[in-house]
């Protein structure tokens, strides 16, 4: 077991079962698309372990798939808060999983993995990218990223925004540079071969458009694989669409990533929910304010059930109590401070938020917002 998987495999707990669970009875030969997934998925650990030693450092996914990935695992390292609901994505993705079968479930963990590889080394917006499975965001995607470019006070002009798309895994060209990154030479035209066939092998993937393959997205700093970048998967706007929240979407999602490139120009990298919450707060400081987006109430209302939506309850990213509070707040200060054009220094925004963050982190069945306002 290397050491990402076994690390991966960890923190998954029962789900990391399937992956490893036997499709067909024990005394029968495994099919033809068993193989291919056993060995695809070998590939890709292997890939994985030869990595350089920095490719992963500080990229962190927007939610907690329910699929185990080979690669960055989760912090998640103790049990269910007690009387905790996981927010409306995590509950609505992880149907999606339980209806997966073991094979399924291996396939769509390596080829998941495979893709956010894809995503974060080898993809570059120096070719047009399209965003939507359709490419119905591309417009909005565009405009947040150049608005949040002119918006926040931290080097901006090499932070890429790529698109996370599960269609990329059938090219062969594009799969042989992703395995090229840390596999073999003599193997890379191979895996890259079977990468393809087994997206058109598994009906379950279709083709590369299950939500289940894109959903997330994730920020990278300057010193991972592919440098900095925000990545925005095609299933987790279309699932948000599900949801009901595609009216502030791309706009929120983009804007919380890019609050990682924030926390990141200034070596924030806070080891507790913070590093979440923050990226909430500074989108949603983002979407209200006069020269962000200046949404109003409504809207602003929408944007913290959308970041409720993503809460978990490991204490890895936030409960949905505390995420909805840490958007919220963000959005307070855009619209109550006393000049509307002002932007708060990004420096001053973190100091802002790390001083207020315990005061978002209550026990887990006292709502957030309430603790917050009782202690002012």
């Amino acid at each position: 077991m290397t050491r990402f998987l076994g690390k991966t495999l960890a923190a998954a707990g029962t789900a990391a079962a399937l992956v490893l669970a036997t499709a067909v009875p024990a005394d029968a030969a495994p099919t033809t698309v068993e193989q291919d997934v056993a060995q695809l998925y070998q590939y890709v650990t292997d890939l994985y372990d030869g990595l350089p030693a920095n490719a992963l450092r500080g990229v962190d996914r927007l939610i907690e798939s329910p699929i185990p990935r080979i690669g960055p695992r989760s912090r998640a390292a103790q049990g269910p808060i007690p009387g905790c609901t996981e927010g409306s994505l995590l509950t609505y993705a992880n149907k999606l999983a339980a209806q997966l079968t073991p094979l399924e479930n291996q396939a769509f963990n390596a080829l998941s993995g495979l893709s956010q590889l894809y995503v974060q080394g080898v993809a570059s917006d120096k070719t047009p990218q399209v965003f939507g499975t359709d490419g119905q965001y591309t417009p909005r995607a565009t405009d947040t990223i150049d608005r949040l470019r002119a918006f926040w006070d931290i080097e901006s002009w090499n932070i890429q925004l790529v698109a996370w798309k599960g269609t990329d895994l059938g090219s062969q060209a594009k799969m042989a540079q992703t395995f090229s990154l840390g596999l073999a030479p003599a193997k890379v035209k191979d895996a890259a071969a079977l990468a393809t066939k087994v997206l058109y092998e598994v009906p379950a993937l279709q083709g590369g458009r299950h939500p289940l393959l894109t959903l997330n997205a994730f920020s990278a700093p300057a010193d991972s694989l592919g440098g900095k970048r925000v990545a925005l998967g095609d299933g987790l706007l279309d699932t948000v669409n599900v949801l009901g929240f595609d009216d502030v979407s791309v706009e929120s999602v983009v804007g919380h990533e890019y609050g990682h490139q924030v926390d990141f120009a200034h070596e924030n990298y806070p080891r507790n929910e913070s590093s979440e919450m923050g990226p909430d707060a500074y989108g949603g400081y983002f979407v209200a304010h006069a020269k962000g987006y200046a949404w109003n109430a409504r809207t602003q209302q929408e944007v913290t059930y959308l970041d409720a939506s993503i809460g978990d309850c490991y204490h890895s990213h936030g409960t949905p109590d505390q995420r909805k509070a840490a958007g919220a707040w963000g959005e307070k200060q855009a619209t109550s401070q006393g000049n509307p054009n002002r932007i708060v220094p990004t420096a001053t925004m973190i100091e802002k938020f790390q001083k207020v963050y315990p005061k978002l982190m209550p026990p887990a069945d006292q709502p957030a917002a309430a603790v917050a306002a009782a202690r002012g």
